[in-house]
Formats: structure tokens, sequence, C-alpha cells
């Protein structure tokens, strides 16, 4: 038997039977409702009337939201290039020294092309280190393409070049933040290109002297 009842200034409302519900109704639409479980439903709660302290609510239990970064990639040259190469298709690693840790899968590259591991708002930040022994003037480029690789254009260009005869180290960093709305057909590469032999691309299997970030901002 279903009852309402008031004890010691408490007042009870039991659904009694097994798995049976509270009910609050309003008009004849139900309006809310309290499970046998205990667990509480409202067709309507205005936030904006909600005051007071609100009891804890365990992340684990939410669902539908996204909490924090859950993308973050490092890749570097592993071994330089000496004059021009175009676009970069070997020589190339996950950052594997100094604590370092990827955030999710992680970006995967076939032939110095980078694929992204789901699709969302992505800032791509590259360091470039070049060694000029002579009057040279090399840059580096990030390529996108929106079709699988059949076309590519150029999202941004940073220059590391030396106007004097002598031997210098020059490094130049850039930075671009891409829609990654289709994991099959937006990719990216980089370009390196000199006028001369007179630049080195710097790279090492130990230290990032040339190397790209990948980190996922948000939903597209």
């Amino acid at each position: 038997m279903s009852t309402i009842k008031s004890s010691n200034e408490h007042l009870t409302l039991n659904a009694d039977g097994s798995s049976k519900d509270i009910k609050f109704q309003a008009n004849g639409v139900e309006k809310a409702s309290i499970s046998s479980a205990g667990a509480f439903t409202s067709t309507t709660i205005d936030a904006t009337k909600l005051t007071g302290n609100l009891p804890a609510i365990s992340g684990a239990s939410l669902t539908g939201i996204t909490q924090g970064i859950t993308e973050a990639d490092s890749w570097r040259l592993s071994s330089g290039f000496s004059s021009s190469v175009g676009p970069i298709s070997s020589n190339l690693e996950r950052v594997d020294s100094n604590n370092f840790d990827k955030i999710g899968t992680g970006m995967t590259v076939s032939s110095g092309v980078f694929t992204f591991p789901s699709t969302g708002y992505y800032l791509i930040q590259s360091i470039w280190t070049v060694e000029n022994t002579g009057v040279d003037d090399p840059h580096m480029a990030m390529q996108t393409t929106a079709d699988g690789g059949s076309n590519w254009d150029i999202a941004y260009k940073h220059y590391c070049g030396n106007r004097e005869s002598s031997s210098t180290k020059n490094t130049s960093s850039g930075h671009f933040i891409l829609d990654v709305t289709n994991t099959s057909n937006i990719k990216v590469r980089f370009d390196i290109i000199s006028s001369t032999s007179n630049c080195t691309t710097m790279g090492e299997t130990a230290i990032t002297w040339t190397g790209w970030s990948f980190i996922r901002l948000g939903d597209t």
C-alpha cells in the first residue's frame, strides 16, 4: 500500500512494492520522479532557481562532457638534412626522452604525412633549427590537404636565414590552429626549402632541435 505520512515531523512518501517509483505530476503530467534506487529525474529544472550548497557530483557519473585535453603529441627530426629536401618523408620520430608521454592515441605518420587521431581543433606548433655555413635563405612550411593528399596548400611559412658569410645557428618557430573535420581527408606535412647547400636542418634522436607538437583544443 502506498502511503503519505508524517512521523516525528518527517514527511514520508512511500511507494509500496518492488521497483515502484515516486512520481510528481502537475495537471496530470509527470514532472519528476524518484526511482526505487533513489535516482531523481526531472523534466524541467531551472538552473537559475538553484541556490545554496549543491551536492558533489562524481566526474565518473557525467556523460557527454569532454574533460580537459584529450590529445597531445610531439614529434621531431631524428637526424639532420643538408640543403633542400622539400616535403620531409623520413627521419621522423615521436619524442621519447626526458619523461615525454603523449596524451590519448597520438598522431600517426606515413612518408611524412601526419594523420590526426580524431576530429577537432588542433594547435600545431613547430620549432626549426638550422646551421648555416654561408649565405642562405632557408624556410620551413607547414602544408595542409583537405582531400587526402591530392592537393596541398601552405598554411604557414617561417624563415631562418643567414645573410652573413660566417657560420651561424638560427631557430624559428610557428603555430597554426587547424579545424580537422575529417581525419581521412585533412592531414599535414612539413617542407624544408633552402637555396644553397650552405644550410643544414638540425635533428637528433635525444634532443628536439627541429620538431612539432599537436594539441587538440576541443571539438570541431
